[in-house]
């Protein structure tokens, strides 16, 4: 059985900590790093001011850490002037394996009052340990949302992960459709200390006002620079104007990846045609199945991803015949590369010209079928 929602788990240990009914020892376990975070820092809130704070690492060699079986001890006893001990012990995996036995035995003597929080990725269950704190304590588990839906056999905004990032855009004043959600997640990734960090620095940005996945591409700053999406767009829309100056842009601006480090221009070309040659596919099936009668509405939904409208003005231009020139092209373009010494950029312009230019076949001299225009 999966553990429920980290929100919600987050909801019991605040409701938990604003009782009355305070457990001895509190765990909170599981891979969700920035929950077990959030976690940490409710319990700072509940006791700040009120408790003798004693904070440990578990990752950290220093004797104070060594040390940490002495604050078990002491925590068998009520503060000198009647206040709450609370030791944090934090990623406590290393340290557990050399003192587990001794606070085993610590469990059911500490003091009335006083608190010990570990954070710990995952204790074991059949320990002596688990079975003592699930007894006297209270165990929290805070696992990592799916980012896809149940089964993937529903709509991909219908994921859990996208669901939140929706509810916490809110939070932030941001007014976020599913389909913003989805592009964020998609772009950002699926940490949510990242998101929840992009959703604060772009709160200011776009305002109340209710923001679309085109709106975020100008300001998101933890994704690939937007260019080689906006050539793509541009090519498959016979916008030539937009293509060329797209182009210029890759290879004069550079692109940066997820960590915005600046990414090779050499990797240019293979994003682009990667990425052509993806929505190209997507564009194709799309057409195959509206032609052996699918209703376009199913088809658009199943194929379209985020941005549906594009993708429906793009396939209602777009004919089989025109799909397959544009997927030769860039088959013929790769090859260029694979079998010539001539620049990725220069390459990449060619590709564009035979697409988007009506008068590419004089210019460029080559087996290119004469497309009159560049009507879909």
């Amino acid at each position: 059985m999966a553990a429920p929602h980290p929100e919600k788990e987050l909801t019991r240990l605040e409701a938990l900590l604003a009782s009355s009914a305070l457990p001895r020892v509190i765990v909170l376990q599981g891979p969700g790093a920035w929950f077990v975070q959030r976690a940490l820092d409710a319990v700072r809130r509940a006791f700040e001011g009120s408790a003798d704070f004693t904070d440990f690492d578990g990752q950290d060699k220093s004797l104070a850490v060594a040390e940490a079986g002495n604050f078990l001890v002491d925590l068998r006893t009520r503060s000198l002037f009647g206040g709450t001990k609370v030791v944090l012990l934090r990623h406590a995996e290393r340290w557990l394996r050399v003192h587990q036995k001794a606070l085993a035995e610590t469990v059911e003597r500490i003091a009335s009052g006083n608190l010990l929080v570990i954070a710990v990725p995952k204790l074991d269950g059949r320990s002596a340990l688990y079975k003592r704190i699930k007894a006297l304590g209270a165990i929290f588990e805070f696992r990592v949302m799916y980012d896809k839906p149940f089964g993937d056999r529903g709509r991909p905004e219908s994921a859990e992960l996208v669901q939140w990032v929706q509810q916490r855009a809110a939070l932030h004043g941001l007014r976020f459709d599913a389909a913003t959600a989805l592009f964020i997640v998609e772009v950002v990734g699926a940490d949510p200390a990242v998101l929840d960090g992009e959703l604060v620095r772009i709160a200011p940005l776009l305002g109340k006002k209710p923001a679309s996945a085109e709106a975020l591409r100008g300001v998101l700053s933890v994704h690939f620079s937007s260019s080689q999406f906006e050539l793509v767009d541009a090519i498959l829309d016979g916008d030539a104007k937009a293509a060329f100056r797209s182009h210029r842009a890759l290879f004069r601006e550079g692109m940066r990846d997820k960590d915005g480090k600046a990414i090779d221009r050499g990797a240019v070309f293979p994003l682009v045609t990667a990425w052509l040659g993806q929505q190209l596919g997507k564009l194709m099936q799309a057409r195959l199945e509206l032609e052996s009668g699918v209703a376009r509405s199913v088809v658009v939904a199943q194929h379209a991803g985020y941005f549906k409208e594009r993708f429906e003005r793009q396939l209602a231009r777009a004919t089989t015949a025109r799909l397959r020139e544009v997927l030769l092209a860039v088959r013929r373009a790769e090859r260029r590369l694979r079998r010539s010494a001539e620049e990725p950029e220069l390459l990449l312009e060619r590709l564009l010209c035979e697409c988007l230019l009506p008068i590419r076949k004089q210019l460029l001299g080559d087996d290119v079928a004469g497309q009159q225009g560049v009507a879909w």
